[in-house]
């Protein structure tokens, strides 16, 4: 993708609110050095939560499902 400034200025473009546009956006937005926590919220409404570049959990109608790390 190039440098970490390039990498920075594609997410900048990639947000939409406090979520990230795609998977992809929310896994990097998660990454060291780009920051811990990411959020993905699809057209369903269900919310991928990302933390250190991993899924955390997800949250659909109330219902929280966390996935442990590893």
């Amino acid at each position: 993708m190039g440098s970490i400034q390039q990498t920075k200025d594609w997410l900048k473009t990639q947000e939409d609110g406090i979520y990230m546009k795609s998977h992809k956006a929310a896994i990097i937005r998660s990454s060291d050095p780009f920051g811990l926590f990411g959020s993905y919220k699809d057209a369903s409404g269900v919310e991928y939560n990302y933390i250190n570049g991993k899924i955390e959990s997800i949250d659909y109608e109330g219902e929280t499902v966390r996935y442990k790390q590893t």
